[in-house]
Formats: C-alpha cells, sequence, structure tokens
C-alpha cells in the first residue's frame, strides 16, 4: 500500500521488549523496564497483527527490541513468522550476547532472512565502557559463528561522540575478508541536544580507498552501500541527518506494547492492542497508520521524546 507521497510501505519493524542489559547511553534504557510481561503483546497477538500487515502490503518484517533475545521463546516467533504465507522476509536485530551455537543453528535451520548485529567497537575496553558488559568476545564468537554457517551478517556500528579512526580502521580490517555487510549509524539526536559531528569523517576516511557505489538495494532499511577495492563484503551508511532519506521510507514500527508508530521522529502513534481479534478492524487501523505517515522527519531542526529501547531502532 502506498502512503499519501506515493511510498510504498512494506516493512514493520516489531520490537517485543524494551528490556535490555546493556546500558548504551545513545539509546536512553532505563533500566530495570517498567513494563510487566502483561503490558506486552503475547506471540500469538504479534502473529495476528503480522498476518493483518500483510493484508495491506506490508511483507518485510524485522525483529528488534529492547534486546530481542532477551524474551524468552523469540525463536518461536521467528519460525512461526516464517510459516506465514505472504511473509517475504523475517530478519533480527540484536546485540549478539545471549546466542548459543544451538540458537544459531535452529535460526540457520529456519531460514532466518539475515542477522543484525551491534558493534560499535572491537576494543574489549571500549565495549565494557559503551555498553557497561564484558562480553565482547562471546558477541564476536557468535558473528563468526553465524557467518560460518551461512547466516547471511551485518554489523551496525553507531557512530556517537566517542567515535575515532583507530575504532573505525578495526571494524574495517574484521570484515575485509568476510561477506559481511559493515554500515555505520549516524546517532540520531533524539531528546538529547548534542549532535555528534564525526559521521562525515567516516565517509571521508572511506572514500581515500578505491571503491565503487553499489545501486542495488542490499536489505529492507535505508542504508546506501560502497564497495571498497580489496573487500569482500560492502560497507554501508545510514544517515538521518547528512543524507536524508524519507523520500522513500519504507516502513513502520510495531512497539511491544501495541503501538503503531508511522515515524521514528514523531510521537503519534495508533494503538492496535484492543483490535488483535478484529482481523478488519487492524487492517483499518494499518491503513490509517500508512496514510498518517509524515513527509519527513525533522531531527536536524528540533528534539524527539522517543526512546529507542522503546520502538526498536
Amino acid at each position: 500500500m502506498k502512503d499519501s507521497f506515493q511510498r510504498e510501505i512494506d516493512y514493520l519493524r516489531i520490537s517485543i521488549t524494551d528490556r535490555c542489559y546493556y546500558q548504551c547511553s545513545y539509546c536512553k534504557v532505563d533500566y530495570p523496564s517498567h513494563l510487566s510481561h502483561h503490558d506486552i503483546l503475547s506471540y500469538e497477538d504479534l502473529i495476528k497483527i503480522v498476518k493483518a500487515a500483510i493484508k495491506v502490503g506490508i511483507t518485510k518484517f524485522k525483529i528488534t527490541g529492547g534486546e530481542p533475545t532477551q524474551r524468552k521463546g523469540y525463536l518461536y516467533l521467528i519460525s512461526s513468522l516464517k510459516k506465514i504465507k505472504g511473509v517475504q522476509s523475517v530478519t533480527l536485530t540484536t546485540n549478539g550476547s545471549l546466542f548459543t551455537k544451538q540458537d544459531l543453528n535452529y535460526l540457520k535451520n529456519i531460514d532466518i532472512d539475515a542477522i543484525n548485529f551491534s558493534l560499535d567497537t572491537l576494543d574489549e575496553n571500549e565495549y565494557f565502557l559503551l555498553t557497561k558488559q564484558d562480553c565482547l568476545q562471546k558477541v564476536l564468537d557468535n558473528i563468526l559463528y553465524a557467518y560460518h554457517i551461512q547466516i547471511p551478517v551485518k554489523i551496525n556500528c553507531v557512530v556517537d561522540d566517542t567515535f575515532h579512526l583507530k575504532r573505525l580502521q578495526s571494524l574495517l580490517s574484521f570484515v575485509k575478508d568476510k561477506d559481511i555487510c559493515l554500515r555505520f549509524i549516524e546517532m540520531m539526536p533524539l531528546n538529547q541536544e548534542k549532535r555528534t559531528n564525526h559521521y562525515q569523517q567516516i565517509i571521508d576516511y572511506c572514500h581515500h580507498f578505491q571503491y565503487h557505489v553499489v545501486n542495488q538495494q542490499l536489505g529492507n532499511g535505508p542504508a546506501y552501500y560502497i564497495k571498497l577495492q580489496g573487500y569482500l563484503g560492502y560497507i554501508g551508511f545510514i544517515d538521518a541527518l547528512n543524507h536524508k532519506f524519507c523520500f522513500n521510507c519504507n516502513r513502520m514500527r510495531l512497539t511491544s506494547t501495541g503501538q503503531l508508530k508511522p515515524c521514528l521522529f514523531y510521537n503519534n502513534t495508533i494503538d492496535l492492542k484492543g483490535f488483535v481479534d478484529n482481523e478488519e478492524e487492524l487492517i483499518r487501523q494499518f491503513k490509517k497508520a500508512i496514510n498518517l505517515k509524515p513527509k519527513e522527519h525533522h531531527f536536524e531542526e528540533g528534539k524527539s521524546l522517543t526512546k529507542m529501547n522503546e520502538i526498536g531502532g
């Protein structure tokens, strides 16, 4: 279904929990979570919502959090979504710290379409300072194992105000001989006044290499990619301020409590929780949300009260 600006809306990011035991400053998680299990949608309710979403042309789904692997049964949800007629892709965004090899084998067997790992540094001390968790090696082991069993892997790196050239160089070295997309995400200010200026430095550094622009779309999101000479994978950029991509935005977000959010910046939501047993009404609410989707965000002008742990990034 197209919105009022003729954009095809076919992608829904589903937050299944607001909880995350990481404490990354840019995510602004209030830990512990204030939500109880009764506040959030059951997996059965989420499946009903997905089936309604398909009826309006939404066929691509991202499972997010908080940290989605922190919620029990997330594997069941992904497996169930993969079986629904009309679903084109199901992907997962995670910090990657809670996986076992059995979990990753299961995800491979149900043919998950991709896993996006959040990884901002390869330095153990920096990793602890950023996340307040001492599990970098576990995350790296899980990335490498997922890659080894041929799950499509992407690495998401948020460029915050602590980012520096050595961190960039180490991440580039890590993926050089691997068919992994490394994406650099410009930190959106949300409810913060401070805006980092490190993002353009990353683009400039990468452009010192011989490279070519990748014209094909790699995944469902707004990233654009380049291919550095000598690198097996791709380098991507998601820069909502520097390279505003609202003109072709194809996504909406569903919070764990059932709030359908047409735009990351704005606080406007539509509550689906009361309609989960009425597919006709769910379809009507999806159409309403798509028509309410604004032309563009205004991060460059002001703040948003959005909390990333609540709406799934």
